[in-house]
């Protein structure tokens, strides 16, 4: 098993509609290739989580680079890992518009990252236990079909 993180900035064209067929498609593609995640939006920001078989995972993420809808793609981490996190997940997905007591940990955990990267929070997007928190809190905020 195998897991990436990577983050980028959203093309000002992209708009908010947009990411919801987005997510509505890779939750398909994802589910074909057993490949689960999450993917946080924050003031026009990237976070993503993918985990599966290394080559899909690779694939997917060569795909990913490529798209227009975002650009500077960075790649925080990679790594072998024991198990899923998000393994009832094909896309978990939070943009933060919300303001439940579990959003508001989560929203100032990403923000802390993404406006000052370096000297960030821990966690960080970077460590497991980030995305560990991410999935208890999102699992937490709610049931609702936008995190299956």
């Amino acid at each position: 098993m195998f897991c990436l993180v990577y983050r980028s900035t959203a093309s000002p064209s992209f708009k908010k509609s947009q990411i919801t067929e987005m997510l509505e498609k890779a939750r398909v593609l994802n589910q074909e290739r057993d490949i689960t995640g999450c993917l946080l939006y924050y003031h026009g920001e990237f976070l993503q989580y993918l985990e599966g078989n290394q080559i899909k995972v690779l694939s997917l993420f060569d795909r990913i680079k490529t798209d227009p809808r975002h650009t500077n793609v960075e790649v925080l981490s990679n790594a072998e890992i024991k198990k899923r996190e998000f393994h009832k997940w094909e896309m978990a997905y939070e943009d933060f518009l919300g303001d439940s007591n579990e959003l508001q940990f989560l929203k100032l955990l990403t923000s802390s990252y993404i406006e000052t990267p370096d000297e960030g929070m821990e966690p960080n997007p970077t460590s497991l236990f980030f995305w560990r928190t991410a999935k208890r809190l999102l699992h937490a905020k709610t049931s609702s079909s936008l995190y299956r």
